[in-house]
């Protein structure tokens, strides 16, 4: 018998199928990122929290012991960083040249579009495009560096 045949009754004693994903890509879509779950963290983090088995050869565990640890740096940048340039910013300047880095600043005050739509100006002379702009990168904090030339 054909999957169209509508003559054909409904099986209700079949479940539907309730296992999970069965590749690793597919195990993001029960996490809550975007992130894909490449090393099952998520999934087995779903599966404690829902009191699911979880089978012995699926148990993520670390290796790290205070024996082979390396201890944080006192300088604000949390955890172990072995880049040639440490924790600082590695920009590829031309001779004579260096970077100083004045830090972080706070962001700018919240952004408030109202002064847009309460234009008085006749629509067909403002610049807008039908677009409003809405700068993201002036609501979270940045970086402030100055390029200096060498004497």
């Amino acid at each position: 018998m054909m999957n169209s045949d509508i003559n054909k009754p409904a099986d209700t004693s079949a479940q539907p199928r309730t296992s999970g994903p069965v590749t690793t890509e597919l195990h993001n879509d029960r996490t809550h990122d975007s992130t894909v779950d490449t090393d099952g963290k998520n999934l087995e983090a779903a599966r404690i929290a829902g009191h699911s088995p979880i089978a012995p050869d699926e148990i993520t565990t670390s290796n790290a012991t205070l024996v082979n640890s390396v201890p944080e740096a006192l300088d604000g940048m949390a955890g172990f960083d072995s880049r040639v340039g440490g924790n600082h910013l590695l920009l590829a300047l031309e001779p004579g040249y260096t970077v100083i880095d004045r830090g972080m600043v706070a962001p700018q005050e919240g952004y408030s579009a109202d002064h847009q739509f309460d234009d008085p100006r006749p629509i067909g002379s403002r610049q807008d495009r039908g677009r409003i702009h809405y700068a993201l990168n002036h609501l979270r904090p940045a970086r402030v560096i100055e390029l200096h030339r060498v004497k």
